[in-house]
């Protein structure tokens, strides 16, 4: 399952077959986002990779931090948090790869289909538009991971801070038991340098977890283009179906009508009625004449 599930989408000889049916069959656009949606997909992947690779350093961190009693809550919370994180990230794992197998399946059903009735099967594309739905279960399931790795980065900012402010209160009583005027400490002071330690790795995962979300807005986007091309493509399409039925019609109910007369016969028509009628014209006025 290992080898399957980091196969990329477009080292997939079906995938790449059906992208290289649509640009054969002039369906560039719906080619153009196909492709980028698979490489969207496949760089998601490779941000999971780092965000493991950095809850291990995490654990390891953890692993490797002495005992100390004023650590230890701060410890405790983060070891927490990471195994909340750790849990998302297998699930988001666990979510992407049903993408994957989903985009793949579809891409092989297209392409047998084309082979067998032609291009009108490639507006089968538009099913991948259901991919849509997961994405965005992925996406809330990035931003509930944002979530938790923010509130993690204020717990340990505010653990630094409290240690800071506790030392400095402590170095001020000294200085006020020998005599010497307490010190204003500045707000840009240094961090405690352990908090500073442990907060670097949770600070690389927000930087990771938000190129996820950007990917996934980009991936939901390509989804939603995908199903406005090929349905403005379908529609395209009964509209000329319609207008080619409209025409048929037309020419059958001028070719039922022997009467109608055309041309020259037309205009000789129009030309003896309008001689009836001038002659009529020209009696009338004569009758009145006489009349008179």
């Amino acid at each position: 399952m290992e080898a399957i599930e980091k196969k990329n989408l477009l080292n997939d000889e079906v995938v790449m077959e059906l992208l290289e049916l649509l640009k054969q069959n002039h369906m560039s656009e719906e080619a153009n986002h196909t492709f980028e949606l698979c490489i969207y997909i496949d760089s998601l992947e490779k941000k999971l990779d780092s965000m493991t690779e950095e809850l291990s350093h995490v654990k390891q961190q953890l692993k490797d931090m002495q005992e100390d009693t004023v650590l230890n809550n701060l410890k405790a919370q983060v070891q927490a948090a990471a195994e909340r994180l750790q849990e998302r990230c297998n699930m988001i794992k666990e979510q992407l790869f049903v993408v994957k197998d989903n985009i793949k399946s579809k891409a092989s059903e297209i392409v047998i289909e084309a082979k067998k009735s032609g291009k009108a099967a490639l507006n089968m594309i538009y099913d991948l538009f259901g991919v849509k739905e997961k994405l965005t279960s992925i996406r809330q399931n990035v931003r509930e991971s944002q979530k938790e790795v923010s509130a993690t980065i204020e717990k340990i900012e505010a653990f630094g801070t409290g240690i800071r402010e506790a030392n400095q209160k402590i170095a001020n009583t000294c200085r006020n038991f020998v005599d010497k005027e307490a010190v204003e400490y500045s707000q840009s002071e240094r961090r405690f340098s352990k908090t500073a330690m442990v907060m670097k790795p949770w600070l690389a995962k927000k930087k990771i977890l938000e190129a996820m979300e950007l990917r996934l807005d980009a991936a939901i986007d390509k989804t939603e283009n995908l199903a406005r091309d090929v349905g403005i493509d379908q529609m395209m399409k009964k509209f000329d179906i319609l207008m080619e039925k409209a025409h048929d019609e037309k020419v059958s109910v001028m070719v039922a009508e022997p009467d109608s007369q055309y041309g020259a016969e037309v205009f000789e028509k129009y030309q003896n009625e309008g001689k009836n009628i001038l002659e009529s014209q020209c009696s009338k006025l004569k009758s009145d004449n006489k009349s008179r």
